[in-house]
């Protein structure tokens, strides 16, 4: 017998209700919805979603995996794994992990390697027509996540590869910056709910991962105070004493900086503990590439590791600031 299949499937509850019921935030199972086909509403016929208690089992299930610390793609597959409704080869991955072959859009290969031709012959604005036309046809995060993330993987290829000078990747580096920030700015980060505050430490140059998310989560309704790369972990507590946000985000891409964030994490959770005149500890989010390369970098964290991508980095914060 599967994973809550003794539980009614006749579609019952309105979005409202399994938010009530789940404390889970609609934008966050609908995003599970479209990304892993968890949960499987019924639909009305006004095209809206009906929910059964076999869904806002799974849903709050989903959620205590991603709270006790996995990440979504990975409570997805043991929940899969354990309901017995596919064999644990065929289930589906999450986009950031899936091969150039499963890719569900070709377009967005097409436009990626459009990017990349231009950025590597120095052409910002053959590139600046690419990702407008990339916008127009497909949504933001789509365009993030399956143009530009594999535009810049590609061209750090190349250069390891000898194939172009260090300057293409910087000037690719540079150009994603400001596409992002540009579009950041327009999000409206200066709203919602949080604060969250979002920073790479000192020494810490890479900005990229962290400024993407923090673009998503803005896009999603959280009020984002973003301080960049490179910041020193003194003016880093200081802020957070000041400001007292639910939840910081760090990121690290090498294993320095990766080593530096751990120690970085206590020393910040142990001074905002002496917070006056109430003591203060915020969630700690903490991701990055190396995170995703060398697994055993998360162990003795204190913080909630965000995932592989933005996307699944929404999906954290949104639990977090749902509890």
């Amino acid at each position: 017998m599967g994973l809550f299949s003794r539980l009614p499937s006749a579609p019952v509850y309105n979005t409202r209700a399994v938010v009530q019921r789940t404390g889970v935030p609609a934008d966050t199972f609908r995003a599970w919805e479209r990304r892993y086909g968890l949960p499987m509403p019924a639909r009305t016929a006004g095209n809206h979603r009906l929910y059964s208690d076999r869904d806002i089992a799974t849903i709050a299930w989903l959620r205590d995996q991603t709270e006790a610390g996995l990440t979504i793609s990975q409570a997805v597959r043991l929940f899969r794994q354990r309901a017995g409704d596919v064999p644990a080869t065929d289930i589906t991955l999450p986009l950031s992990e899936q091969t150039p072959d499963d890719d569900p859009d070709p377009r967005m290969s097409r436009f990626a390697a459009e990017a990349v031709e231009a950025l590597v012959g120095y052409d910002a604005l053959a590139a600046s027509r690419v990702i407008e036309e990339a916008l127009a046809l497909l949504p933001l995060e789509e365009v993030c996540l399956h143009v530009l993330q594999p535009a810049l993987y590609e061209i750090g290829r190349r250069w390891e590869r000898g194939e172009v000078e260090v300057s293409a990747e910087h000037f690719a580096s540079a150009f994603v910056i400001r596409r992002l920030g540009a579009l950041f700015n327009l999000s409206q980060p200066e709203a919602g709910r949080g604060p969250v505050v979002a920073a790479c430490l000192e020494g810490e140059l890479h900005e990229i991962g962290l400024l993407l998310t923090c673009l998503f989560l803005s896009r999603r309704g959280v009020k984002i105070l973003y301080l960049g790369p490179n910041l020193p972990l003194d003016d880093l507590i200081e802020t957070v004493r000041r400001l007292r946000p639910p939840l910081v985000l760090l990121s690290a891409t090498t294993p320095e900086a990766a080593e530096q964030l751990a120690s970085a994490t206590s020393e910040l959770k142990a001074r905002c503990a002496t917070t006056r005149p109430e003591p203060y500890v915020p969630t700690i989010g903490f991701g990055g590439g190396i995170f995703i390369e060398h697994p055993e970098l998360r162990n003795g964290i204190e913080g909630v590791f965000l995932g592989h991508d933005a996307d699944e980095a929404v999906a954290a914060v949104d639990c977090v600031l749902a509890r």
